[in-house]
């Protein structure tokens, strides 16, 4: 059994896209601090490695195996020489 031919319409084109500005308003910007690099962030009782890339209001972002998330402070200490 054949299907039949897909068709298809026309798509008008609505233009080009605006730009998003940055920071999003509304939304805090990190600082431009010197960071700490590598650092060790509390997880579930337990410490886990990561890199401090940026801080912002009691929050710093850490990179973790690629992920990036906003930590509390209090959570991250410098990672053990």
């Amino acid at each position: 059994m054949s299907l039949p031919p897909l068709v298809s319409a026309p798509v008008p084109k609505s233009g080009a896209m605006p730009l998003a500005s940055f920071p999003a308003k509304g939304v805090p910007t990190p600082t431009d601090n010197a960071t700490s690099g590598d650092v060790q962030i509390r997880v579930g009782g337990r410490w886990i490695a990561g890199h401090e890339l940026g801080r912002r209001s009691g929050e710093v972002l850490v990179s973790h195996h690629g992920h990036l998330v906003w930590v509390d402070n209090e959570s991250v200490r410098p990672a053990s020489s």
